[in-house]
């Protein structure tokens, strides 16, 4: 009985210690966004952005602060931020990490490796590479109404939905780690006092070794996922275009010989309508069919023309080494590296436009 006791006791005194501690809004301060700047090869700097509200409970406004420090280590980037604020920041609420060009070409691995091991911070955050510093984008007023670390997530969000693949913490995490697949996220710039998408970055493991543009993320998107909705101008004859809104698409990849001399077809399903075609007379069979053949062949010398891009420069943001590694056992992932630069990979669209607008 007395060892019941005993080990009832423990339990409690567990299970007392492994209870979270309680934040109070008000004690604290929520950083919404955090920015790594490159500043020579030894330290770092980062910039966290921080709601701010002011005004009584009737006409209360939204603002945001930040607070920079440079060090060798983000952890100790923390405690010297601290040392600055008068309340304890919190990392729950951080919605978006950004590094700035140069920071990113010289390799990420220790934030990344940082981030991952802070139980506090979430893995559906999302990742940017910012053209200029990233502590000049959080520092900024935008026009749009919203803070930068909203501004920021809400901007990511809608491009997910439309253009850009989906990722976040967890899916970096998953190229990063692993093997056949190497990371992305999105490419940000400023224009005209504003922040936009400008494309997608691309990752030779924690290496930023360039970008696509934001006109290719759609193309990227199609061999990466299947998804609705988002648009694309395709060039139709010498002067004319029209743009084509996606109503789904599917991507199979059909994979041969892989382990000897592999092959990789990807195909592409698409239904679509046409949204805007200037002097186009969309009523007509024959218009609607040279339009697919000429969207059909745009899409797979543009796709081609990406993945051959990717094999010249080493890296597989597509996950090819991965999705062929699923499908056959006792792969060689040495032997894929070293053929993954010569594997044949065909892209094979079928386009079906099913809508043409009002005409119809």
């Amino acid at each position: 009985m007395r060892k019941i006791k005993t080990a009832f006791i423990s339990f409690l005194l567990l299970a007392a210690g492994c209870t979270p501690q309680k934040q109070v809004l008000e004690d604290i301060q929520l950083v919404g966004a955090v920015g790594y700047d490159y500043v020579d090869g030894k330290k770092i700097e980062a910039t966290v952005a921080v709601p701010v509200s002011t005004g009584g409970s009737q006409q209360a406004t939204l603002s945001s602060t930040t607070f920079s420090a440079k060090s060798h280590t983000s952890k100790n980037i923390r405690q010297v931020l601290q040392s600055e604020s008068p309340r304890p920041f919190a990392t729950g609420r951080v919605s978006t990490i950004m590094f700035d060009e140069e920071l990113a070409e010289h390799g990420i691995t220790k934030i990344i490796d940082s981030i991952q091991r802070d139980p506090s911070v979430g893995r559906n955050i999302y990742l940017a590479v910012v053209k200029g510093k990233t502590k000049d984008l959080l520092n900024k007023q935008y026009p749009v109404g919203d803070i930068a670390p909203v501004y920021l997530k809400r901007l990511i969000e809608q491009n997910t939905e439309l253009t850009l693949p989906r990722y976040n913490l967890h899916h970096f995490n998953y190229s990063y780690y692993g093997k056949g697949s190497d990371p992305f996220m999105a490419y940000i710039d400023q224009k005209e006092g504003h922040i936009r998408i400008a494309g997608l970055a691309l990752f030779d493991h924690s290496k930023y070794v360039g970008h696509i543009t934001f006109s290719d993320t759609f193309i990227f998107k199609l061999m990466y996922e299947n998804f609705r909705q988002g648009t694309h101008e395709f060039k139709l004859g010498k002067e004319n275009h029209l743009t084509v809104e996606n109503l789904n698409s599917r991507v199979n990849y059909d994979i041969t010989h892989s382990k000897t001399n592999p092959k990789i077809n990807i195909k592409i399903h698409i239904k679509g309508k046409v949204n805007d075609a200037a002097a186009t007379p969309l009523y007509e069979k024959k218009k609607i069919d040279m339009i697919e053949r000429t969207i059909k062949k745009q899409t797979e010398h543009q796709a081609e023309a990406m993945v051959d891009r990717f094999q010249k420069k080493g890296i597989d943001p597509l996950g090819l080494g991965d999705i062929t590694r699923s499908r056959y056992r006792h792969f060689n992932f040495n032997e894929w590296k070293k053929a993954y630069p010569d594997v044949p990979v065909d892209v094979n669209v079928d386009i079906r436009v099913t809508q043409a607008g009002i005409v119809e």
